[in-house]
């Protein structure tokens, strides 16, 4: 039987900032940024016995916690702590596959005994990284996350395939890996927000809800999931986006925000996917009312990606005032590919002319 661990640090941003800065311990921290127009990243959780959850709005999590000390989101310090992370837990198995900058997946089947090693793991990034991390020991994938969620923080927790029908028993339906919040929502007007409710369901109807997601979740709330680790999580797309501390109506000031961030993107593309060039540009506007538009446009040839935003802000319409503004790349191409490509179709050119 197979045996994988998930590792999740602890409210990972805030815990950066508080290890950075002693005198934020033990106190309400939110970060995600100071203006009531932004929402919240992570907070700690003294922040969270307020009711502050990630993704509120700033404005509602300065109504239920008005005393808390609100910090901007620092990317770069949180992706050099994420590094040291993964430093640590590589060493224990060459199979991991890392979800975002804070948690990951590690397969320690070739353990024979795989809860000492579990444990060594949390010391290590304790005593190395300066933070605590929740991890779970189980028999697949889902059971795994499931078990480091159970007792957060620092917590290590083991799901036995004995234990497992029990433990899905008493958790609530978006629990679950899988089943986000309108998920829940639609399942809690049929009257189901348990996981026991949720067996009562036949596989026929599951899909019948979930289309070709449901038998994945038919399975895994009965404990059965077959994933594998995915070693090569290859990046699709980086964006960059931001909350404006006022609403804008004119194109020329919409157009020096997105091209600041465009400057930010492009640093991004250049560290993270060095060897690689992007072939599309998105445009990303919230309106006043929280309405959504998004404008995508591949590049052609030596085209300059300012002008190319110039052109998709020039199809937006912005009358109704813009209270943030995103930028994105996708559609990844290697470079050096590239040039061998191209080096093939011009040795191809030349046959012609050897006849």
């Amino acid at each position: 039987m197979k045996k994988f661990l998930h590792l999740d640090i602890d409210a990972f941003f805030a815990s950066v900032e508080q290890l950075d800065n002693p005198q934020l311990r033990g106190k309400p921290v939110i970060v995600g940024g100071r203006d009531n127009r932004g929402v919240v990243a992570t907070c700690s959780y003294e922040a969270r016995k307020f009711g502050v959850r990630s993704a509120m709005p700033i404005a509602l999590a300065k109504k239920k916690c008005p005393n808390g000390i609100y910090l901007p989101v620092r990317y770069a310090r949180y992706e050099e702590k994420s590094a040291e992370i993964q430093a640590v837990y590589k060493e224990y198995s060459p199979l991991y596959q890392t979800v975002g900058l804070d948690e990951a997946y590690l397969e320690v089947t070739h353990y024979a005994d795989a809860v000492p090693i579990a444990k060594e793991i949390k010391r290590r990034i304790q005593a190395e990284c300066g933070l605590t991390c929740s991890i779970g020991l189980s028999y697949n994938m889902s059971l795994a996350k499931i078990a480091s969620d159970l007792k957060k923080p620092d917590s290590f927790v083991i799901i036995r395939p004995d234990e497992s029908k029990e433990v899905l028993r008493g958790l609530s339906i978006g629990a679950i890996h899988g089943i986000g919040k309108k998920s829940q929502e639609m399942l809690e007007k049929r009257g189901i927000t348990t996981v026991e409710q949720f067996w009562e369901l036949s596989l026929d109807e599951v899909v019948k809800l979930f289309g070709k997601y449901g038998q994945s979740l038919y399975d895994r709330v009965r404990g059965v999931d077959n994933r594998e680790i995915v070693m090569d999580r290859s990046i699709k797309s980086i964006s960059r986006e931001t909350t404006l501390s006022f609403d804008l109506f004119e194109k020329e000031q919409i157009l020096q925000v997105a091209a600041d961030l465009l400057v930010e993107l492009e640093e991004d593309l250049h560290n993270q996917l060095p060897d690689h060039d992007a072939q599309t540009l998105t445009l990303k506007i919230k309106y006043s009312d929280f309405t959504n538009r998004s404008k995508q446009r591949k590049r052609q040839s030596q085209e300059g990606w300012r002008g190319l935003l110039e052109e998709l802000l020039d199809e937006v319409d912005v009358t109704n005032g813009v209270r943030l503004v995103g930028v994105g790349f996708s559609a990844f191409v290697d470079r050096n590919e590239q040039k061998a490509e191209q080096v093939r179709y011009e040795q191809l050119s030349l046959f012609p002319f050897l006849k």
